[in-house]
């Protein structure tokens, strides 16, 4: 089997199983696919639309993919904001554009690697790679970061199959391809392979560079803008303006570009030290921190191609964490795009472990230990480490529950650990680097899987409105309403298509009135901390049933009916 194929099904193996298992989560799932429900709902793939207002911060890819999930569904209809409940197996098809996409980037980032190394480092990097806690949770979010890291890789990828082909035109054109779709998926931060290339090959080949520079087709830069710069175009020209009343200039490239990077935009982390990354870096690899003591001090020196891939990589990887470091809005799945660099310098230094044996690695391979005992156990005291990767607002309360189902997650984890360090000792003792590396591989294997199929759907029941919501749609009758009280988490938006009564902090008592005026009960999506505030702001007498209270640990769905 070619090493495109083994690296596709690695990826399936861990990101499809349970794929649509749970509704998408709050905040940022629920919130890009509502915008591309809008785009369907308004005929409109241009301008993105939200709630009563247009969209200016994010560029249309992954609400263009929601769409696409949406419409061939049939969850949503073109032109038509539909009704009802939307059908139970629309998260699959909302999810598997953004999946399929990394499985193909993935595989054939793994497969450009096996030409420029070994078979055996293609197919590392994909077990790695898809084995990274971070990546195992990212490719099932619909978030921008996935597609967006994911063309990064199709970018390089088609520049390391271009350096070694005698006709690269083709890879070149899905070099340029890829970054002009990147410029869609996380907008100014898709030209990043511009960056990346032209400074590897500098530290590489000095003066050469300007030869391989040189050689690079002339037509890739107008290729690119070819694909992403019409719809920045359109939006340019485009008079509306959001509601905060900035027009698309303003709002994308101003506010959510510039102050992004400069001062700080909806970051609960903002400013800090380098060390933020070098933290959260940690977490997202988890078992592979045993390793990167032997992966980072690469030296540019052995074959030829291993050469360049490793200086390449490390390029990447460097570059890219000083560029987000420098940033003063942090979130912790920023970390991302350091990650295929470091894949591949990890899969590197498997295969120098298989060849050149044990003996001469052991004081880094005891570093990393060490390093690998401190991420653990930060691991074992607070488990929502690993949660707080991909979510917003680490102060929502963590459902400890699924900690103890269907195992104790803490002894679990402790049990796994234990019997890898048994294992391991055993094989340095011994010096059997092929025994060392199974071990390594397979207990990342299992945290992969563990994480993916029991942890991540357990986690996601607490993250989703949709099972509140189906309870409403199920309870209510005809025109009776719903309203979210003093919250705005985006799933009661996209759950309901945009039929939710968002009720402010403005007037909460005047706006619960209106809402129980109508015939019949009125429901409403309350967090469970602003229950008693909800029963004091309504209308004396009033009759107040809270039904699914036990659904997730963050909200309450409660009927309100006439005395």
């Amino acid at each position: 089997m070619s090493v495109f194929r083994s690296a596709f099904l690695v990826g399936a193996v861990v990101c499809l199983p349970l794929l649509g298992s749970v509704g998408l989560w709050d905040p940022w799932e629920t919130h890009y696919a509502e915008v591309g429900r809008q785009m369907l709902a308004r005929a409109d793939l241009v301008h993105p639309y939200w709630e009563h207002h247009y969209f200016f911060s994010k560029p249309p890819l992954v609400p263009w993919l929601a769409a696409l999930g949406l419409f061939v569904s049939g969850a949503q209809p073109w032109g038509s904001p539909g009704s009802g409940p939307l059908p139970a197996s629309v998260e699959w098809f909302i999810r598997l554009p953004i999946a399929l996409l990394m499985l193909f980037a993935a595989a054939l980032f793994s497969d450009s690697v096996a030409r420029h190394a070994s078979r055996r480092v293609g197919l590392l990097t994909a077990v790695v790679w898809w084995t990274m806690p971070l990546v195992c949770f990212l490719s099932r979010q619909v978030m921008t970061d996935g597609p967006f890291v994911a063309c990064l890789m199709l970018a390089l990828a088609c520049v390391l199959r271009a350096e070694l082909e005698a006709l690269p035109a083709r890879w070149w054109a899905g070099a340029f391809s890829a970054v002009g779709v990147a410029l869609l998926a996380k907008g100014l931060l898709g030209f990043l392979p511009f960056v990346l290339v032209p400074l590897s090959w500098v530290l590489l080949d000095g003066k050469g560079a300007w030869t391989r520079l040189r050689r690079v087709p002339w037509w890739g830069v107008p290729l690119t803008l070819s694909i992403g710069a019409p719809w920045y175009v359109a939006m340019a020209r485009f008079g509306e303006r959001d509601d905060e009343g900035r027009r698309f200039v303003e709002r994308f490239f101003g506010y959510d570009h510039l102050d992004r990077f400069v001062s700080g935009v909806h970051t609960t982390t903002p400013g800090g030290t380098f060390t933020y990354f070098l933290e959260q870096g940690a977490f997202a690899l988890a078992p592979w921190v045993l390793l990167l003591p032997l992966a980072l001090p690469f030296t540019p020196s052995g074959v030829e191609g291993r050469r360049r891939l490793g200086l390449t990589m490390g390029v990447t990887s460097l570059f890219t964490f000083a560029l987000f470091t420098a940033s003063a809005t942090r979130f912790h799945h920023y970390v991302l795009p350091v990650l295929p660099g470091l894949a591949v310098l990890l899969a590197l230094a498997l295969d120098r472990l298989l060849t050149e044996g044990i003996s001469t690695h052991r004081p880094a391979l005891l570093l990393g230990a060490v390093l690998q005992a401190l991420v653990w156990k930060d691991l074992w005291q607070r488990p929502r480490h690993l949660l707080d990767l991909f979510t917003y607002n680490h102060d929502r309360p963590y459902p400890d529950a699924v900690l103890l189902t269907p195992v104790v997650f803490k002894t679990a984890l402790l049990i796994s650990l234990i019997l890898m360090s048994l294992g391991l000792i055993h094989s340095l003792v011994r010096q059997r680097a092929d025994r060392f590396v199974g071990g390594v591989l397979a207990f990342s294997a299992v945290v992969a899987l563990f994480l993916s199929w029991q942890h991540w759907p357990a986690l996601g029941r607490h993250w989703t409105q949709r099972e509140l919501l189906t309870h409403y749609f199920v309870r209510r009758q005809p025109g009776e309403p719903l309203g979210a009280f003093l919250m705005n988490w985006k799933g009661e938006t996209f759950y309901t298509r945009n039929e939710v009564v968002q009720m402010s902090a403005r007037d909460p008592r005047g706006e619960l009135s209106a809402l129980t005026l109508r015939p019949g009960s009125a429901f409403v999506v309350v967090e469970h901390g602003r229950l008693g505030l909800l029963q004091s702001s309504l209308p004396p007498g009033q009759r107040v049933e809270v039904l699914a209270a036990e659904t997730m640990n963050k909200f309450a769905l409660v009927r309100l009916d006439d005395p």
